[in-house]
């Protein structure tokens, strides 16, 4: 099927195989749709995939430091120990994602969707969550120090024994978020933190 756009012809995006190959040989696919491919344990620093459909791939220690995922839709994806840090997820849908010990340190997420996303043990320091939805997301025992959280919903998310640390949390939604005495509060107390 051929999309026609004014005064051109475009293909449809790359999906399946075709995909996966060329992100491997080019390290880029922006728009491609990779659902439910296996790319564990690949090499994709840096690699260009805004916009790309990822639902239910397969990243399980996957090195995708500084990749652009602007707008991608990581819906249930397995990213368990993937390396993310300086990643731009923005606008990104990781809705149920697993990101269990993934390392997102300095990531963009703003305006991300992370509702029921796994991400215990996650290093998200210095990561910039501006307005992205954390509902009912898993982050005990993830290191969010200095984290920004400007506007960003984390009603019923699960904070035991986070290091929130310095953590930025200015109009932040915590409505039912719950901490625990292992938690570190972002005034450095120990919790349960009030908000």
């Amino acid at each position: 099927m051929l999309l026609l756009p004014l005064g051109g012809v475009f293909a449809e995006p790359d999906s399946g195989e075709q995909a996966v190959q060329r992100l491997l040989e080019t390290n880029a696919c922006p728009g491609c749709n990779l659902d439910g491919t296996d790319l564990s344990g690949q090499n994709l620093l840096g690699a260009d995939l805004h916009g790309a459909s990822l639902r239910q791939v397969k990243l399980a220690d996957t090195a995708v430091t500084g990749s652009d995922l602007r707008e991608a839709d990581l819906t249930g994806a397995d990213l368990r120990g993937a390396i993310l840090g300086g990643c731009n997820l923005a606008d990104a849908v990781l809705t149920e994602a697993r990101l269990e010990d993934a390392f997102l340190t300095r990531a963009r997420l703003q305006r991300a969707n992370l509702d029921g996303a796994g991400l215990r043990y996650a290093r998200l320091d210095n990561a910039n969550l501006d307005g992205a939805s954390l509902v009912g997301a898993d982050l005990r025992e993830a290191d969010l120090y200095s984290a920004r959280f400007f506007f960003a919903d984390l009603s019923d998310a699960q904070l035991q024994g986070a290091d929130m640390n310095s953590a930025d949390l200015g109009e932040a939604m915590l409505g039912g978020a719950v901490t625990d005495s292992l938690t570190v509060c972002p005034d450095r107390s120990q919790g349960p933190c009030n908000w």
